[in-house]
């Protein structure tokens, strides 16, 4: 389970009910994390008060990200914050736990290629995923602290745009009356803002590569605290699909999700995904991110990785427009609709991009002059190609072929309702025709 800022998830929401005693040890922790609240509040003025002397004598921290801006302390240039707050269900020492973490951005506004970035830990991981917006918050007025400890005078923060913390920070709506903890924050993020002489909320359009760098800062920070260090010196870290301690530096790291699995079982995960023609996305559990050929060979052979590059461009070329050359050493994937044709009076023929092999559209076999597709599938030479060799074999092994696509497939067991494994077309294995709506539309017996 992972929450991304705004898209906390409340236990309502997830269908679970708590008992009393989870229900009363929730509250408790609301009650402590908001008494933590207004304890920084009020640190908060101290720290201001002692950032002011700090100025005065001229004591700015050895790690200023205005030094890395190019900006002094004492400029009131303005710049722009972007955060990122993510709460994840971890593995720890055999134990499950919620741990959270931010990414921070703090940008020149007119060159964001000058920035400097950091990651923080979010504590009350509970208390945040209670209530939704809070992750988002709570990471906001981290990187807020964050600037005015560097002498950040006037700055801009971003809000997801798909997210209601802007209207909530904005004024131009208020968060329910039960979720106190939200409101807590808001009022903590509204005293920050007023230390600033210029502080605007502004929303964030999707960017990719923003977004993708704040979540790699924000598992690092996740990541600093789910190792530990083994008697034997080495520092380790458990495996969230196998829950085994492995060193850390031997776990995969998702780019795009970043999230860490060990190489061991990425291995495992690789192989079967290909041998069943399975979508390769990241294995943790709810995630979507896609596997990268170019970030796995570390964990994959050449063969899996040659595999997993021609999965990828069947990925992107629709079913009906996949050819395939039928010369057996060349075999490349095309697209039908990139394919050129070979002589205008010829509407079927076609040239493999390959190795220059004219073939037939129709039937996918090498081009057969001045016969149709069903008259060449009478002459010796299709007789004796392998692709009639092929077609035999598997008739006499009861195997069938999808109509969409071709492809030869096999039902193992079960019932006649099958699905390509290669285009998911449904369909009668025992006659072929179409199912609809997960209903079949011959009247062939379903059972087997």
């Amino acid at each position: 389970m992972e929450i991304f800022g705004s898209l906390a998830i409340e236990h309502k929401e997830e269908g679970k009910k708590l008992s009393h005693d989870e229900g009363a040890m929730l509250k408790a922790e609301e009650t402590n994390y908001m008494d933590d609240l207004d304890q920084e509040a009020k640190d908060h003025l101290l720290a201001q008060e002692e950032m002011g002397k700090k100025t005065k004598l001229g004591l700015d921290s050895l790690e200023n990200p205005l030094r890395i801006l190019g900006k002094s302390s004492t400029n009131t240039h303005t710049y722009q914050l972007y955060s990122k707050g993510l709460v994840s269900e971890e593995v720890i020492k055999d134990d499950t736990k919620l741990v959270g973490g931010s990414g921070l951005f703090l940008c020149d506004s007119n060159d964001n290629s000058k920035k400097s970035e950091t990651n923080k830990a979010l504590r009350n991981h509970q208390v945040l995923t209670a209530h939704p917006e809070a992750v988002g918050l709570a990471a906001i007025i981290q990187g807020l602290s964050w600037a005015l400890k560097h002498g950040v005078k006037s700055i801009q923060f971003f809000c997801d745009d798909d997210s209601i913390i802007l209207d909530y920070v904005t004024g131009k709506a208020a968060p329910p009356k039960e979720s106190i903890v939200v409101a807590k924050l808001l009022k903590q993020l509204a005293l920050l803002q007023t230390s600033f002489t210029s502080c605007q909320a502004l929303p964030l359009l999707r960017s990719d590569d923003i977004n993708s760098s704040l979540i790699k800062l924000a598992r690092d920070a996740i990541a600093s605290q789910t190792t530990w260090q083994r008697e034997d010196g080495v520092v380790v870290e458990a495996c969230v699909i196998c829950y085994e301690d492995v060193p850390a530096d031997a776990k995969f790291t998702v780019s795009g999700c970043f999230h860490r699995i060990c190489f061991e079982c990425m291995r495992l995960y690789i192989t079967h995904s290909l041998l069943n023609r399975s979508r390769l996305i990241c294995p943790n559990t709810g995630c979507k991110s896609e596997l990268k050929p170019a970030d796995c060979n570390r964990i994959a052979d050449p063969d899996q990785l040659a595999l997993m590059v021609e999965r990828k461009a069947e990925e992107s070329i629709d079913v009906s427009d996949r050819v395939y050359c039928p010369n057996p050493r060349c075999s490349i994937l095309m697209s039908a609709r990139g394919l050129p044709v070979v002589d205008p009076a010829l509407p079927g023929a076609r040239k493999c991009l390959g190795c220059g092999l004219r073939f037939c559209l129709n039937c996918k076999m090498e081009w057969h002059t001045k016969l149709t597709c069903a008259e060449f599938r009478k002459t010796k030479a299709y007789t004796k190609s392998g692709t009639a060799v092929f077609d035999a074999a598997a008739r006499e092994l009861g195997l069938k072929k999808c109509r969409r696509c071709l492809c030869t497939v096999e039902r193992a067991e079960g019932c006649k309702h099958m699905t390509c494994t290669f285009c998911k077309y449904e369909f009668c294995y025992n006659c072929g025709n179409e199912w609809k709506n997960k209903k079949p539309t011959c009247k062939c017996a379903t059972k087997v």
